[in-house]
């Protein structure tokens, strides 16, 4: 019985580990392209092929493991010898590693359970000794007897979803309603004192005029604009603001965007992934445009893990303009309204005024309709980028 149960508590290691890794292949690629390509893993494409293909054969290793230690066929010739070298040689690799950084074996994540459920080497390392002790145990108390018929299916079953059930979240305490975010809009525009009043409609109740003197009333109980007094302030309600479906999502899901969409000034809102090569290139581009006065400031609305954001920078000179990081794919896809990255949209005062997206976006017309004149070559890692030469791929 004892020996069942070990086998079980086996195979649950090894199928929850293969699992959580199959659902975030993007942190366990990075993971071990970092560890074989070094740190500028993303500058060596060739390198990265063959890095996925080594990344998806570990978690199919690591899945028939967990499988064949529910079956009884070749179990102490070929499934223990098999799981017992497979935990030894991560185990020394999770100590050399520790032993090459500083608290290496109390920080950062070994990614054994992918981004699912981080642990740091020294957990991993601990988990690893009881799975050796569990393997152990079972070598030399095991004599053959097999599970019965539904244990497996059922066993896998309930793993696979305890795994996945990691993934599960709450959309709803990350969603702001309608109401809030019309507050959050009256509260930055309704301060705007508006000088011109040729632009306000009186036949519309909506509308209140404050002045400094006695207001006259019409007939039909609209105020009349008295136009020998100057109007202090005439604040709009929150009837007249017209959001669009973009700027809802935007702000439902980054409130941190409410400054620079709400802006008097124009802001260019950019949606980037961050292992995205063309949304590198366009950021090259924007970065060396800030030369001309035309040109909007930026927020940017990253996907990606910490450290592909700050390679991203690094690509455009080291710079870090506003952002706000997102490592959730699905609120990303919200975000894009199916469009692809990069999507760039030009904003003013709770307005879209135009969007471009991988499809649209044309560096030289981009720089035209801003009036660029040229782009100002700027250095990254050490190399000039000569940025005002050739097509963009768009």
């Amino acid at each position: 019985m004892l020996v069942q149960i070990s086998r079980l508590l086996l195979s649950f290691l090894f199928i929850f580990g293969a699992i959580s890794k199959l659902i975030s292949m993007p942190f366990f690629d990075g993971m071990v392209a970092e560890l074989f390509l070094g740190e500028n893993y993303f500058d060596q494409p060739k390198g990265m092929f063959w890095i996925q293909w080594l990344t998806r054969i570990l978690v199919t290793i690591e899945l028939l493991i967990g499988v064949a230690l529910l079956q009884n066929k070749g179990f102490k010739k070929i499934t223990l010898p098999a799981t017992l070298f497979t935990l030894l040689v991560f185990t020394i690799h999770l100590v050399y590693d520790s032993l090459q950084k500083e608290n290496g074996f109390v920080t950062g994540n070994c990614g054994c359970f992918g981004d699912v459920l981080p642990m740091t080497n020294l957990e991993s390392i601990i988990k690893n000794g009881i799975g050796l002790g569990l393997g152990l145990f079972a070598w030399l108390k095991y004599q053959e007897q097999s599970f019965k018929s539904w244990v497996s299916p059922i066993s896998i079953g309930i793993i696979t979803l305890f795994t996945l059930s990691f993934g599960v979240k709450s959309y709803e305490s990350e969603i702001i309603n309608d109401e809030q975010i019309a507050t959050v809009l009256w509260d930055d525009i309704s301060s705007t004192e508006i000088q011109d009043t040729s632009k306000i409609d009186l036949t519309n109740t909506d509308n209140v005029i404050e002045t400094n003197n006695k207001e006259n009333i019409l007939s039909n109980g609209v105020k009349k604009r008295d136009t020998n007094n100057k109007v202090d302030k005439i604040p709009v309600t929150k009837k007249q603001i017209r959001l669009s479906p973009t700027i809802q999502t935007l702000l439902s899901y980054v409130p941190e965007s409410k400054s620079a969409i709400v802006s008097n000034d124009t802001t260019l809102v950019c949606l980037f992934s961050m292992t995205c090569s063309h949304c590198q290139e366009v950021y090259r581009d924007l970065y060396a445009m800030r030369s001309s006065p035309k040109i909007p400031s930026l927020f940017l609305i990253n996907y990606g893990t910490e450290y592909e954001q700050n390679y991203f920078f690094s690509q455009a000179g080291n710079t870090k303009d506003p952002h706000f990081r997102i490592d959730d794919f699905g609120i990303f896809k919200r975000l894009l309204e199916g469009k692809t990255y990069p999507r760039i949209l030009q904003i003013s005062k709770g307005k879209i005024i135009k969007e471009w997206d991988v499809d649209t976006y044309n560096k030289e017309e981009f720089m035209n309709y801003f009036q660029v004149k040229k782009l100002e070559p700027k250095k990254s890692n050490g190399l000039e980028l000569d940025l005002n030469q050739g097509q963009s791929p768009w």
